[in-house]
């Protein structure tokens, strides 16, 4: 597999850059790159620098429709975890570079791409320092047990029906049990993001 990629790397002759850290995104269903382009800038709105990131455009086109998605969508779990699983092995070959050896590397993903964060935190649970998932499903990850000391944040808006109630609460009790978990739950909002979810992330990676 070959990961499609958007991003921005600084690159600094006295390796300053190596104390930045590397945003690894992952977008949602029917969306691409773009998608978390916005939500970082966003995050960084007030800063002078913009942080480095790698933001990538899911495996399959979406046909007719546009966007592009990580599984299909109604797929079984042991699909969801193979195409997880695939992706995880190309980002590993992309990653395994010396310009990235010594950054922190901070996952980020919506819906689909949260929850393909998380499974690469299964698969590889020391080579990311945090994870930001927001509105992830978590079908199929019932009773599972993540070994992994990594910080999460996790997130859902109060009115989110795309994501079921039960998984929504499944992700929170995983997390919760590995411990190191920032949960956040926004009153009114869908499966979307807001604003105050925006201030929120920025404090989150401000404090890592």
């Amino acid at each position: 597999m070959r990961l499609q990629v958007n991003g921005k790397i600084s690159t600094h002759i006295d390796g300053s850059a190596n104390n930045r850290p590397l945003f690894l995104m992952f977008h949602g269903y029917g969306n691409d790159e773009n998608e978390m382009a916005r939500i970082i800038d966003a995050v960084y709105a007030v800063e002078d620098e913009k942080p480095d990131y790698l933001s990538f455009r899911g495996t399959y086109a979406r046909p007719y429709m546009g966007g592009h998605y990580w599984y299909p969508d109604g797929c079984g779990v042991d699909e969801r975890q193979r195409e997880c699983a695939s992706v995880g092995k190309a980002l590993v070959q992309l990653l395994d570079s010396a310009a990235f050896a010594d950054r922190k590397k901070i996952l980020i993903g919506f819906s689909q791409g949260g929850y393909l964060s998380y499974r690469l935190v299964q698969a590889y649970p020391n080579l990311f320092d945090a994870a930001i998932l927001l509105s992830p499903s978590f079908k199929g990850e019932e009773d599972v047990q993540l070994n992994s000391s990594i910080q999460f944040f996790l997130a859902y808006g109060s009115s989110d029906r795309t994501i079921p109630l039960p998984d929504q609460h499944n992700a929170r009790t995983v997390l919760e049990d590995a411990g190191h978990l920032t949960y956040r739950e926004y009153p009114g909002m869908g499966h979307a993001i807001c604003d105050e979810e925006i201030a929120d992330i920025r404090d989150f990676v401000n404090h890592l």
